[in-house]
């Protein structure tokens, strides 16, 4: 499923430093239209970009597989030098980070645009991590750069 097509909470993971100050900022933008512009489509071409990298690097999908979708993402308007250079600087720590955690444990498990649950916490609340976490002998480890 594409970034574009994933379904939004209202209490996001992304957006708690706002709920949080503001608890009733979360009610009122629902009250606004829900609208995009070229950045928001432009940052989420990138996501897509970088889970494709990152998930031909664990080899969950293969090579020629990898070069159809990519040949694909090219033909995106959004794509360029310029944004593919930024994705690759991320895909670099995500890689990195991935293979410091299978130095640690060949158990090491990595989540890649992964829903993250934690209505436990709050409810109905939820997010998406972009590589949402790597657990290592039962730590979990944020991969934000």
């Amino acid at each position: 499923m594409s970034n574009s097509e994933r379904k939004h909470a209202l209490l996001s993971a992304s957006g708690a430093k706002r709920w949080v100050t503001c608890t009733p900022s979360a009610r009122l933008e629902d009250t606004f239209k829900n609208t995009t512009s070229v950045f928001a489509e432009e940052g989420t071409f990138m996501h897509e970009l970088a889970e494709l990298q990152i998930n031909y690097y664990l080899e969950r999908i293969d090579r020629a597989k990898f070069k159809q979708l990519f040949e694909g993402m090219k033909g995106n308007k959004y794509y360029s030098i310029d944004i593919y250079e930024a994705v690759q600087a991320y895909v670099g720590y995500a890689c990195e980070a991935i293979s410091e955690a299978h130095t640690r444990s060949s158990d090491a498990i990595a989540l890649v645009e992964q829903r993250l649950d934690f209505s436990h916490y709050v409810a109905e609340a939820f997010g998406t991590g972009d590589l949402s976490a790597i657990i290592v002998n039962e730590t979990l480890r944020s991969s934000s750069p």
